[in-house]
């Protein structure tokens, strides 16, 4: 494989990671959020 394959290859790998990382912290921060509006109808329920 030639150099430019090669940057082009590890490129893609740091752009696809980029990308599940952003959308994870996003599932994540949408779960957060859920459990809290979770919390707070179960405390106005009482």
């Amino acid at each position: 494989m030639d150099t430019a394959a090669v940057l082009d290859h590890k490129f893609m790998v740091a752009a696809y990671t980029v990308t599940w990382v952003i959308q994870l912290s996003y599932l994540a921060w949408l779960g957060f959020r859920w459990r809290g509006e979770k919390r707070t109808a179960a405390r106005r329920a009482r």
